[in-house]
């Protein structure tokens, strides 16, 4: 039966194919059988058109198209919506339909750079080692040019370029190695034809070892036969084999294909009918190269040309410089019986079929023309484009063995560009990572300069030099300065100097001393991007030299670096998110700020490794005198449970020294005779200890009938030796009461059911269980063993000591008990008497930073390259606990209990965990969808007594935007 099935199956699509290709066959015929002489003629010409509304000009293609019926226009210059409009009118006008091209090499934008995209040149693509990428961005480009009107791209280049010198090809070409031309020419044409766009590879023979531009003359390729089979022709036949539609022919002196003198290939019939048609078997469409260019220009006369480039075999006359003579020469040509009508009636078959293939004959709807430009610079385009330069990036050599960067904490960096007179983009993400010192030195710089550069660099541990602003152009010295060569070469003798080239492969040969040298290929802000974020360990280094730039860095170099886990920056689209969605945070935000319901904040959303939404919202206060930056530091409040005692409590039981079923009294032995002796962390951990919620300490050392101030019994306002602990900076509480507070929280009495109760008691007592084993309290510890080797810069207890004022954000304006604004001192009152520093509360953090804290943890306790914990104990702490339907072993977690109150949006899944703080905080971790919110304010500021962002639930609904840009997708 299932034998019967396979055969009825593919009898039908036998069926179907030849019905198609008769279809194809009688329209074909149809239209070539309709046609006066004329108009065939004309249909083998194809004639330049600017895209722009210039009135006369487009009168003139209007004219050109009712009086020599041409067979198709390729466009330069201009904007895609105003091409878009003038391909409509065009098409309109014509009898048969249109081919509509473009030299769309790298996109659009290869044509219109300011309105379109430009993807990656070819020759940063040969550095590429993803096919199907590739095929993506030929599959995107096809279906811009579909927007746009164009349904012929003259890419791609099949050119093997060897030749370093090459002025016309160069970084057009996807490098040096024919299979690796071949493979990517392939994909590239592959995806064009998924978007039912012509693809035309070019430039057969081969232009890629020569160092003359056709443009300006006729350049020679003195190579025999052997030598042209084996490098030149090899792309071109691997892609006449995988059915490529269409090949153009490139102006080239062959002496071993055809010798007359001064005789282009395009003009040669041994090379387009012979070597291509006969010996290769193409049937495809052949297009000549703009006949207007030097090559044919300066040997033959219009028309003259024409005629012998369509007796060669060529199928369309492109661009012929003066299309009167040209269009004349050739119907006399035919008149006379030098083309007969069977050589005529060939190509317009061949022309006709191609444009049946494309549905042309359809007459198809275009968009409209008001929305294209929005529609080629999609998000989905940039995408690709940025996975294109990320997955390009190339480390030549690293004799010094810099990668990967593992210990940032430990090294003192700085970076100079060369060739520019700002901060680059490579240099603004290099601080995304870490501080550095970031200088540049323009061209022409003089001596001075570069001496002075060379002693502000010379004592640091690496440097990042990047060379910027070069030129393609061998003959120019790629753009590259002999005082820029010498700079470096000195400063490589003080300190390890990483060399990164923002632009030609074969620049490198001028740096042959130089021990580590990455690629960017291209000055792009993309490209920048990427190698800042490869050479930080976000993303993988895998990129390989797609030509040989000299003897010591031959095609095919390149170390692969693995990723470190830290955390990289994209656009939502790269992870599956949606923008659109996601910009609804902003109008939430401005709803909190509006109502007040905080001031300011910082939001951070992470997905896959990746941070796709950084943003500051608002200022400091309500006085509107300071903005939020993404440097500024919160009171995290109770995040610091999980962000600095829990993380110590699982790197302790990591290391044995730590037992969650241990009871208190293991750990406290001094306190072994009170009711909390035998109960086990475990237990308080999870908020299901039986210890009250909280103890209101302050309220015993302040007095007052009216005005509650601080008593002088605890209290002086200067700092004394038995009155050290800094409240805030003119409040010091005297040195025993740390005792007193010991004292209240070990007598306290317990809750007889062991129920879940919420208590920051557990983590005062966590706290003190650290500094027991280990002498430190949770400060110290999670500065040596978390904060400190990730290289976070804006997380610490007590930012006053380390931080201006400016920098961090007020929590409360205290009227009950500090009676000042509470700045850059701990907002709870409890952490504040014991000097900043508790295990419940005491924390200050930026987004960043507490998004690479929870990336650790998501990411099973790696980080940059090292191991911070288990990922056994991830794992049981981020579990809820047995006798909890939310909490986790410190973390919590989302209440699974629809009788309870919803903690977090519907959308999160069960796993999630994190915590929210008082002061308007909340950090969660997904690991089903491997997605970080972090969300940052002051709402206590002026007063804690606000809580309109816990009443109108704004940290939920904000997380529930970002599950919602996950499901648009």
């Amino acid at each position: 039966m299932m034998r019967h099935m396979i055969l009825i199956s593919t009898m039908m699509m036998t069926v179907s194919l030849f019905a198609q290709k008769l279809d194809r066959t009688m329209w074909v015929d149809s239209v070539l059988n309709s046609m006066t002489l004329e108009e065939k003629v004309g249909q083998v010409f194809m004639i330049r058109a600017f895209s722009h509304d210039d009135p006369s000009h487009v009168a003139d293609i209007k004219e050109q198209i009712e009086k020599y019926h041409v067979g198709g226009i390729c466009f330069f210059q201009g904007d895609p919506q105003t091409q878009a409009q003038l391909v409509k009118e065009y098409q309109d006008l014509a009898d048969i339909p249109l081919l509509t091209a473009i030299d769309g090499e790298w996109g659009l934008g290869m044509r219109f750079p300011k309105k379109a995209i430009s993807f990656p040149r070819q020759m940063t693509i040969g550095a590429v080692n993803d096919h199907q990428l590739i095929f993506l961005m030929g599959k995107e480009i096809g279906r811009q040019c579909q927007l746009s009107g164009i349904n012929v791209n003259f890419a791609p280049v099949l050119d093997v370029n060897n030749n370093a010198a090459n002025p016309v090809i160069n970084n057009r070409s996807f490098g040096e190695d024919r299979y690796n031309v071949a493979a990517k020419g392939y994909a590239y044409m592959k995806g064009l034809a998924d978007a039912r766009v012509l693809a035309c590879g070019k430039h057969f023979p081969g232009h890629g070892d020569t160092d003359v531009d056709s443009h300006l003359d006729l350049p020679v390729l003195p190579f025999d036969r052997k030598r042209l089979d084996s490098i030149e022709l090899f792309p071109f036949k691997m892609m006449i084999d995988q059915g490529i539609p269409a090949l153009m022919i490139a102006h080239l002196q062959v002496p071993a294909l055809d010798d007359r003198p001064n005789r282009p290939t395009t003009l040669s019939s041994k090379v387009v009918t012979e070597l291509l048609r006969q010996d290769l078997s193409f049937d495809g469409l052949v297009f000549t190269d703009a006949m207007e260019m030097k090559g044919v220009t300066k040997h033959y006369d219009p028309g003259r040309a024409d005629v012998a480039a369509f007796l060669a075999g060529n199928d369309v006359i492109t661009l012929p410089q003066k299309m009167d003579r040209s269009y004349a020469e050739v119907l006399k040509a035919v008149q006379e019986g030098t083309i007969t009508m069977h050589r005529l009636e060939e190509s317009i078959r061949r022309i006709l079929g191609a444009k049946y293939d494309l549905q042309l004959h359809h007459r198809k709807t275009q968009a409209d023309p008001n929305k294209i430009i929005s529609a080629i610079q999609s998000r989905q385009a940039k995408v690709i484009k940025a996975q294109l330069y990320e997955k390009a990036i190339t480390l030549v050599a690293d004799v010094n063995h810099v990668f990967p960067i593992i210990d940032l904490a430990n090294i003192n960096i700085g970076s100079v560009s060369l060739g520019s007179r700002s901060l680059t983009t490579f240099q603004q993400r290099l601080s995304s990572y870490h501080n550095m010192d970031h200088l540049f030195i323009p061209k022409q710089a003089s001596p001075k300069d570069y001496d002075l550069k060379i002693g502000q660099l010379k004592n640091k541990d690496i440097v990042f030099v990047s060379v910027h602003d070069m030129s393609r152009l061998a003959r120019k010295g790629f753009g590259i300065e002999q005082a820029q060569i010498d700079f470096v070469n000195e400063l490589k003798e003080h300190t390890k100097v990483v060399l990164t080239v923002f632009g030609s492969p074969y620049a490198i040969a001028l740096f042959k001393d130089v021990p580590t040298i990455v690629l960017g290929y291209e000055e792009d802000d993309l490209a920048q991007e990427a190698a800042a974020q490869a050479m930080m360990g976000a993303i993988d280094i895998t990129g390989k030299l797609p030509v040989s730039a000299s003897a010591q860095f031959p095609a095919g170099t390149g170390i692969t670096v693995p990723n470190l886990n830290r955390l990289g920056f994209a656009i939502p689209e790269a992870v599956g998110l949606n923008s659109d969605t996601l910009s609804l945070i902003k109008d939430l935000i401005q709803e909190i700020i509006d109502t007040k319901a905080a001031p300011g904040c910082q939001v951070l959303v992470a997905k896959d490794n990746r941070i796709v939404y950084h943003k500051a919202f608002g200022h400091h206060t309500y006085d509107k005198q300071i903005p939020v930056t993404l440097t500024d530091i919160y009171d995290l409040a109770s995040v610091t449970k999980v962000m600095a005692s829990t993380l110590c409590a699982m790197h302790l039981d990591d290391r044995g020294l730590f037992d969650l079923k241990a009871p208190i009294s293991r750990y406290i032995p001094e306190e072994d005779t009170t009711n909390k002796a035998d109960i086990i962390y475990e237990d308080i951990l999870a908020h299901v200890g039986g210890l009250k919620p909280w103890i209101p300490f302050y309220a015993s050392t302040i007095e007052g009938e009216r005005k509650k101030i601080p008593s002088k019994r605890y209290y002086r306002h200067t700092m004394h030796d038995s009155f050290n602990i800094a409240v805030t900076n003119d409040l010091f509480l005297r040195n025993d009461y740390r005792d007193t507070i010991w004292r209240k929280i070990f007598s306290s009495s317990l809750r007889e059911q062991r129920d879940y109760r919420y208590s920051d008691l557990a983590f005062y007592i966590m706290n003190r269980t650290i500094k027991n084993i280990t002498g430190y309290e949770v400060d110290g510890y999670a500065e040596m063993n978390f904060y400190h080797p990730l290289g976070l810069r804006h997380t610490l207890f007590n930012p006053y000591r380390v931080f201006d004022k400016d920098q961090i954000i007020p929590s409360e304006r205290d009227d009950y008990w500090r009676h000042e604004v509470v700045h850059g001192y701990v907002h709870d009152m409890g952490a504040a008497m014991l000097g900043g520093v508790s295990g419940h509360a005491g924390l200050f953090s930026n987004a960043l930073d507490v998004g690479i804290l929870m990336q650790m943890v998501l990411n099973k306790g790696r980080y940059g390259g090292k191991e911070y914990l288990d990922p056994k104990s991830i794992n049981y702490y981020t579990q809820r606990h047995w006798r909890s339907s939310r909490r986790g072993i410190g973390w919590d977690m989302k209440e699974l209990n629809p009788d309870k109150k919803q903690n977090l949006c519907e959308e999160a899944s069960r796993h999630t965990f994190g915590h929210m703080g008082f002061t308007g905080t909340m950090v969660y971790a997904d690991p089903d969808y491997d997605l970080i919110f972090v969300f940052l304010s002051n709402r206590t500021y002026p007063s804690m007594t606000n809580n309109k962002l816990g009443k109108e639930d704004y940290r939920q609904r904000l997380h529930s935007v970002v599950y919602h840009a996950l499901m648009m997708e």
